[in-house]
């Protein structure tokens, strides 16, 4: 099975300028935005070949605005330039918004955060 948050990560942090993405969030976060964090959620996996995860995303920044912004960066490359290409040694034939981005409460005043929610389609390469 691909390790579709490892995929994920990497090709986020190499499409979009200045964000560092992890599956968990430092301990300094405040002092790193913005940021993105990339959760697997579960979704079916054939035993084989075709994997068909759900991940959520969440940005983080300081203002709720830089942190939708950044979220709806995040959707529109993965719907534009994600769908189809090869990363990770994962090929994504499909991406799906399950949740679009929304504000969710976080317990840091210093900073926002906004999360989706996607399924995808994935085999290895």
């Amino acid at each position: 099975m691909i390790d579709v948050e490892a995929a994920l990560i990497a090709w986020l942090e190499g499409t979009l300028d200045d964000v560092r993405a992890s599956t968990e969030t430092p301990s300094d976060l405040d002092d790193r935005l913005p940021w993105l964090q990339v959760v697997r959620l579960g979704g079916p996996y054939d035993g084989f070949r075709r994997d068909q995860p759900a991940v959520d995303i969440s940005a983080f920044a300081v203002t709720g605005p830089a942190a939708s912004d950044l979220a709806l960066q995040v959707q529109k490359a993965l719907h534009t330039q994600l769908w189809g290409a090869t990363t990770g040694g994962a090929v994504f034939s499909r991406v799906e918004t399950r949740t679009g981005p929304h504000k969710v409460p976080y317990d840091n005043p210093n900073m926002r955060r906004y999360e989706a929610t996607y399924a995808f389609v994935i085999r290895p390469a």
